[in-house]
């Protein structure tokens, strides 16, 4: 079965601030997602592969063990049960009197544009961005709001190696999931013309991209490991993981961002503090992804007798709506309410931005000079809240 589907992009990570602090040098970082594949050898022939739709992930994981486990980790398999995008889901329900969810399950459970399940009682819609829409895909084409997918559901699966022989399923070579553009599919959203999520686009206009290095190469690194049950890997005997650490890794997040202390002078009661901070590691603009991600430069001075002296930098895409209010709430972005991008400060690939900062304290006292980055991520998140009622009540005393 052949059919063309449109994508969109995924909000996965709760608050995190604060994961790395030095005095001269602090890393932190953002980087994309995405998706590659390997074919496999299978050596059972007993399990049910579904010929004319989707297959389940755990039918993937009998042959596919060391990969399905790599993705059961990863925030793809948990894209619809994440307890932040299900307040955002919520939300945007009942903001739209229930014509939602078309475009959110898009891309956090693609599978509901081929089966048009978005009551999400299907077992296959519950598993996110699961196995076999990632192996079915055929072609991405560019298209506004957002991309679209052309798919190849059932037994064909697609991949990125030439070779296979296996019984179970068809394998068929795909070039496409060797390159970025696999992940535009749900990486790029433009609704009504507006760049709301321009991972793709910021990477293509890099100089990553210049140089041939694909979203792959940082978010699916080869590791050890069978690529089906008593099959290794390709050269080296490994694997590309499919944990897809992007936004939501903190080892991830500390390798994308340099910032240091360039040089401080002192005039009398003036001081003036020289950062550069560096997106060193990161093949998009930091922050990437939704815009309610920021990314915070702190200068923090602590003078002799304990005053303590602060400012900040903040580097983020804001975006207006048609009256001129600041769109703050993930469901409001995803929703395309945005007309207008008022701010968009964020840090290039390579780029280096020397900022600087001013205090003013007390002349000829020593005084100690921090800096740090946060990443800055605020999503309404679900609380439990105890609600008890008394339905009945019976007492009676009991006399000795």
């Amino acid at each position: 079965m052949q059919c063309v589907i449109p994508g969109g992009e995924q909000a996965n990570m709760g608050v995190l601030r604060g994961f790395a602090r030095a005095t001269l040098i602090v890393t932190t970082g953002l980087l994309i997602a995405s998706f590659l594949a390997t074919p496999a050898f299978a050596r059972k022939t007993n399990l049910k592969i579904n010929k004319e739709g989707f297959t389940s992930s755990k039918i993937c994981g009998e042959c596919h063990t060391d990969i399905y486990n790599g993705w059961k980790q990863s925030m793809h398999s948990r894209s619809v049960s994440d307890p932040i995008f299900r307040a955002a889901y919520i939300m945007a329900f009942f903001k739209t009197k229930g014509k939602s969810p078309k475009l959110c399950l898009g891309c956090h459970s693609p599978t509901t544009r081929v089966t048009d399940n978005y009551e999400l009682d299907d077992p296959i819609t519950s598993e996110g961005i699961t196995c076999d829409f990632c192996h079915s895909l055929k072609e991405v084409k560019f298209t506004h709001p957002v991309n679209t997918a052309v798919m190849d559901v059932g037994r064909v699966k697609y991949g990125p190696n030439k070779e296979g022989n296996v019984k179970i399923h068809d394998i068929k070579y795909s070039p496409l999931h060797k390159t970025a553009k696999l992940c535009a599919t749900c990486h790029e959203y433009r609704p009504n013309g507006v760049p709301v999520m321009t991972t793709y686009s910021e990477w293509k206009e890099g100089p990553y991209a210049e140089k041939g290095v694909q979203c792959q190469y940082c978010h699916m690194p080869q590791s050890k490991g069978q690529i089906a049950t008593g099959v290794t890997g390709g050269p080296g005997k490994k694997i590309f993981s499919h944990n897809l650490a992007g936004g939501h890794s903190i080892s991830q997040l500390k390798k994308a961002v340099d910032v240091n202390i360039a040089k401080v002078v002192r005039e009398k009661d003036r001081m003036t503090i020289h950062v550069h901070i560096t997106n060193s590691g990161s093949g998009h603009r930091v922050p990437t992804g939704i815009p309610s991600r920021k990314l915070i430069l702190f200068c923090e001075v602590r003078a002799v007798g304990g005053k303590v002296y602060k400012e900040k930098i903040v580097y983020e895409k804001a975006i207006f709506d048609k009256n001129d209010v600041e769109l703050i709430h993930d469901e409001d972005i995803m929703l395309g309410r945005g007309v207008t991008i008022v701010k968009d400060n964020r840090i290039f690939p390579k780029e280096t931005r020397k900022e600087t900062f001013t205090f003013y304290l007390p002349d000829k006292k020593d005084a100690q000079v921090a800096v740090w980055a946060d990443y800055l991520y605020e999503p309404l998140v679900p609380q439990a809240i105890e609600m008890r009622i008394e339905m009945d009540r019976d007492e009676k005393i009991s006399l000795h």
